[in-house]
């Protein structure tokens, strides 16, 4: 019995530290489809919007990129900067 006693904290911290990290994996994924979403619908509008509309917003059409755009990850990169 006290070898079960003695067992219970090690268990629920071994808990939090995985909920936490899965937690935290879900916040980082959930933020980057929503940033994906946010720039997919801006440039969606502002290839809808005619040359008047964009000259009288000051935006130039070929500021608007339509090739795919490359993303990465900020924890990768100060992994890799750091290795230098």
């Amino acid at each position: 019995m006290s070898n079960t006693l003695f067992n219970a904290p090690q268990t629920n911290s071994l808990t939090r530290k995985l909920v936490g990290s899965l937690t935290g994996s879900a916040v980082f994924f959930f933020r980057m489809a929503y940033r994906h979403f946010r720039r997919a619908r801006t440039k969606r509008i502002l290839l809808s919007l005619s040359e008047e509309q964009l000259n009288d917003a000051g935006i130039d059409r070929s500021l608007i990129h339509t090739s795919p755009e490359v993303e990465v990850d900020v924890r990768l990169m100060s992994t890799l900067m750091s290795q230098r």
